[in-house]
């Protein structure tokens, strides 16, 4: 007999809440995405830019609404950022390919 749980398992695991993210480097280069929440406080994250270079990552929350943010680029850069999430909107800030990022996201309900 196959477990029946593990399809059930399969599908939930995948879902997840997504909120927008808009950044940009210090050059002025704009990225907007989503980070899709999983769990209560992490998840992965997409954004590109209007040249069409995409960012993945994964971010992450603290139980006091503080975290990180790291990407790997389509055109090769890699970036971190430390995240502070407020009441409704959360800010990140760090680098991008060796330039300043910074950017602004609707908080994950946690």
């Amino acid at each position: 007999m196959k477990p029946i749980w593990l399809p059930a398992l399969l599908i939930l695991g995948a879902c997840g809440t997504t909120v927008p993210v808009n950044g940009s480097t210090s050059e002025g280069e704009q990225f907007t995405g989503e980070l899709t929440a999983r769990g209560l406080n992490y998840g992965p994250l997409e954004i590109r830019n209007t040249a069409g270079v995409s960012c993945r990552g994964i971010w992450q929350l603290d139980q006091d609404h503080a975290g990180s943010m790291s990407v790997t680029c389509s055109d090769g850069r890699t970036g971190t950022t430390e995240l502070s999430a407020g009441d409704s909107l959360g800010t990140m800030k760090g680098m991008l390919g060796g330039k300043p990022f910074a950017g602004t996201f609707e908080k994950p309900a946690l």
